[in-house]
């Protein structure tokens, strides 16, 4: 388990409550939660920090603090859903992110009802097991998007070409 320093440094402590600590405050949770061999000792993905920065909040968080840390952000951090000092594994009964998710997403989103809560897919790739629909869409669109612009620019270099032949 983390220990006061991890987060909040030794000699230079840091402020919890800038803006600047907040946009940075999902690289924190990745200096452990990316870290494979670490996650492993505890069974834990380290898909956790990648899933959230490929979402909505976590890449807007991402763009804010690679602009300019010190600009406030109103997305989500880690800390939003799961807290500071206490912090409890998913699966503890007493953490309260599975059983109360909709109250949680309802603290940022106060018309939020049980379809938006619903909706996340938690911090884990979609699989076929884990869901199917989402897997194939991301399958479709990461053949479709790069086959599409291939083909655009085989008409456009045909094209050029074309003209060049009549000139």
């Amino acid at each position: 388990m983390p220990t006061c320093i991890e987060c909040h440094g030794v000699h230079a402590i840091n402020d919890p409550t800038t803006a600047l600590f907040r946009n940075r405050s999902p690289e924190l949770c990745a200096s452990c939660h990316a870290d494979e061999e670490m996650m492993s000792q505890y069974d834990i993905s380290t898909d956790v920090f990648d899933t959230y920065v490929d979402d909505f909040h976590g890449t807007t968080v991402t763009i804010f603090q690679s602009n300019d840390p010190n600009t406030p952000t109103n997305k989500a951090v880690c800390y939003d859903c799961h807290g500071v000092h206490n912090i409890k594994r998913p699966d503890d009964p007493d953490s309260g992110i599975k059983a109360n998710l909709l109250e949680t997403c309802q603290q940022c989103h106060p018309g939020a009802t049980a379809n938006f809560s619903d909706s996340w897919t938690g911090h884990h790739r979609p699989s076929l097991q884990d869901n199917p629909l989402m897997f194939l869409v991301t399958i479709f669109y990461a053949l479709v998007i790069p086959g599409t612009v291939l083909f655009l620019t085989f008409l456009v270099g045909t094209d050029i070409y074309r003209q060049a032949r009549g000139r």
